[in-house]
């Protein structure tokens, strides 16, 4: 039977007194107002200037109320095993028999979940937690203080307990023939050749070396026929592999326990939509960033009101909670439109929200998709949308940063009823219609620029210019020059198309009031730009390929 929570030393005394439960429930109570007027202050903040007035968003209904419901986080202890094997017998662990490992186990994990130091080091770790437990989910908690190591003996299989087996070079006789001299104790004499005798003038003469036996001693036997088998060095035998020689191998098994959780709520009589809202964001989170007041119910109190907890199978802990969180559907008049969100939390926050945000820009955000598309009208076009404050905010964001540090900036400005896709699609036709303001004098610049730079490098390659800057250089030193070179006249072009941008910029965005022309930055040469340099390598390259031709002709 799992054991419900009790209290310990380390809780501290504002838990202590929390955990005292009610009695009952508490009765529906109404939400305060407060939360809901909250909420309708955070919708005009955002429609102030985006073609709504402020006075114009009012609360017109709510209908909700504070629920209170219990939950529970279910506690099992999970072993978790790693099984080594040692050559020899060691009794480092408690001793079982090789085939009682599991039940061993099962035994282990049942003493520690009545060891009431073991819960109580549970019982401390989840009520130290941001949300005391409350909304726990497959949260793993380590034991490393709480282990066991089990070890069971048994006779190496591979050598059947005797440590080794016989040697099959010597069959256990520790010596075999010697393989110089094949067991005669002796090599052919080198002198005579194995003769025993050896020509002279005078005649044959019995051969001083070998004492006219035709043999001398063996080098590796020295003459005793017989050698240590080299197998196994004498023994007369090979040592197991498996046992190193011990004859038994030790299997041991170190066993830690993990307290896994389990989280289960009472969801009679609370409305679906709060459910899905709680499995969607998570009881932790509500708990732990105070959406929701959750009150553990600890010691005899938990043994009271244990018909309530909603206990997993197998758990050996648990805790029982009571929780209260306001929930309602609101009632907003936007001027002529109305939307119904909910309103969830002590921190009024509003989930389920309509894109209000997309209806109200719409039509400041097609005056931007049609500058997007160029042509003369393209500035008051911009100029209009500006109007709409959001929008503003954008175009001034995009002149300074990149377009994915704008539409982070945007969707933390408007965090209510402003969709994903419309805020990507407003910094995207934003971004294109600024970029096209000054796309003809980039584009323009770089023309000219080009002009430049082949003039500048027609006379370097092909009047003369190289050799006397570079002609008296090796080979590498030379090519440096021609580099430094082409990478001024790239630098110094993209320098006059980001100089005409600005101006370009200044003039038109001055003129819309959408940003102050002495605070405009440089902005990004763009493709232009690009192509500035990709185009003073390539005529760089032509011309140095046309003037080392015509200096072979």
């Amino acid at each position: 039977m799992a054991r419900p929570p009790f209290t310990i030393e380390s809780v501290d005394d504002g838990a202590q007194n929390a955990a005292q439960p009610q009695g009952q429930l508490p009765p529906a109570v109404p939400i305060d107002i407060s939360l809901a007027e909250g909420a309708i202050a955070r919708i005009r903040k955002q429609v102030q200037g985006n073609g709504l007035r402020p006075s114009s968003v009012e609360l017109k209904g709510m209908s909700g109320q504070v629920y209170a419901f219990f939950a529970t986080t279910s506690v099992k202890l999970v072993p978790a095993v790693q099984e080594g094997r040692r050559a020899g017998r060691f009794s480092d662990g408690q001793i079982i028999q090789p085939g009682q490992i599991d039940a061993s186990i099962q035994e282990f994990i049942g003493r520690a979940a009545a060891d009431r130091g073991v819960l109580g080091l549970v019982h401390q770790t989840v009520l130290s937690r941001a949300d005391h437990g409350f909304g726990a989910v497959g949260d793993p908690i380590p034991l490393p203080q709480v282990g066991r190591v089990f070890v069971a003996h048994e006779a190496c299989g591979a050598c059947r307990g005797a440590g080794g087996t016989s040697c099959h070079n010597c069959h256990g006789q520790m010596r075999i023939t010697c393989y110089r001299c094949h067991g005669q104790g002796g090599v052919p004499c080198v002198t005579c050749t194995g003769r025993g005798q050896i020509l002279t003038p005078q005649g044959p003469v019995m051969c001083h070396a070998c004492a006219g036996r035709g043999l001398s001693a063996c080098p590796v036997c020295q003459g005793q026929r017989m050698i240590v088998c080299p197998e196994c060095q004498g023994q007369g035998r090979r040592v197991c592999e498996s046992c190193q020689g011990q004859g038994w191998n030790t299997r041991s098994w170190s066993v830690t326990l993990t307290a896994q959780t389990t989280f289960r709520m009472r969801t009679k009589g609370l409305p679906p939509s709060l459910v899905q809202l709680i499995d969607r964001v998570g009881g932790a989170r509500l708990a732990a960033d105070h959406h929701a007041r959750i009150t553990p119910i600890l010691g005899k109190d938990a043994e009271n009101w244990s018909h309530e907890a909603d206990i997993e199978p197998g758990a050996s802990l648990w805790f029982l909670y009571q929780a209260e969180i306001p929930y309602a559907e609101l009632e907003i008049a936007m001027g002529k439109h109305t939307i119904k969100p909910r309103l969830a939390g002590y921190k009024a926050r509003m989930v389920d929200v309509p894109d209000f945000m997309d209806m109200l820009l719409r039509p400041g955000a097609q005056y931007l998709a049609d500058a997007a598309q160029g042509g003369a009208g393209a500035s008051q076009l911009i100029l209009t949308a500006s109007r709409y404050r959001a929008l503003g905010d954008v175009l001034r964001g995009l002149i300074r940063t990149a377009p994915k540090r704008v539409l982070k900036s945007l969707n933390e400005a408007y965090p209510l009823g402003l969709s994903d896709p419309f805020a990507k699609k407003i910094v995207k036709d934003a971004s294109t219609a600024l970029s096209r303001l000054s796309l003809w004098p980039r584009s323009m610049v770089m023309l000219a620029s080009l002009a430049l730079t082949f003039i500048v490098l027609g006379g370097y390659y092909m009047y003369g210019g190289r050799a006397a800057l570079a002609g008296g250089l090796p080979f590498i030193a030379a090519l440096v020059v021609d580099l430094v070179l082409v990478a001024a006249l790239a630098f110094g072009g993209t320098y006059a198309i980001r100089f005409i941008a600005r101006r370009s910029l200044r003039t038109v965005l001055e003129g819309l009031g959408v940003v102050a022309g002495g605070n405009l930055p440089m902005p990004n040469p763009g493709v232009p730009g690009l192509w500035m340099w990709i185009g003073a390598f390539g005529i760089a390259l032509a011309l140095s390929v046309i003037s080392g031709l015509w200096a072979m002709i």
